[in-house]
């Protein structure tokens, strides 16, 4: 009987550690390590983390291409819990990302302008501005 017990612990150990070793992200869909700062964003890239846009306008030239990055998930001791999102432009133009809680979503920005977006999730709480010059 105690062997029995003694092998079904190691089984569940084994299984809980094999979950917590894997990353939820991909090759360049995200961060290394869910739940910090993503620190490699470039000049036109966008944070998403704490449930907000970082920065909350991010101003670029007429041509350029703008990456949302999800990058809003915390550590347990069961492994990461990532918030779902998405990009939805407020133009009317129905343009928006799929809701995803990891990974990133591109626009690229052809005509000067202010294009405001939002998280359909969140709501207006949620918002941020691409201002193209």
């Amino acid at each position: 009987m105690r062997f029995l017990t003694l092998l079904s612990l190691a089984a569940v150990t084994a299984t809980v550690g094999a979950c917590g070793g894997s990353s939820l992200y991909g090759s360049n869909d995200g961060p290394t390590n869910p739940g910090t700062t993503n620190t490699t964003l470039g000049p036109n890239d966008v944070d998403i983390q704490n449930t907000a846009f970082s920065p909350s306008t991010r101003t670029v030239s007429a041509g350029a291409t703008v990456t949302w990055h999800w990058d809003d998930c915390s550590n347990s001791g069961y492994g990461s819990t990532c918030v779902t999102h998405n990009v939805t432009f407020d133009d009317g133009s129905g343009i928006a990302s799929s809701s995803q809680s990891t990974g990133t979503y591109s626009r690229t920005f052809a005509t000067a302008g202010t294009y405001k977006y939002h998280c359909t999730i969140h709501g207006a709480a949620m918002s941020g501005t691409v201002v193209v010059q």
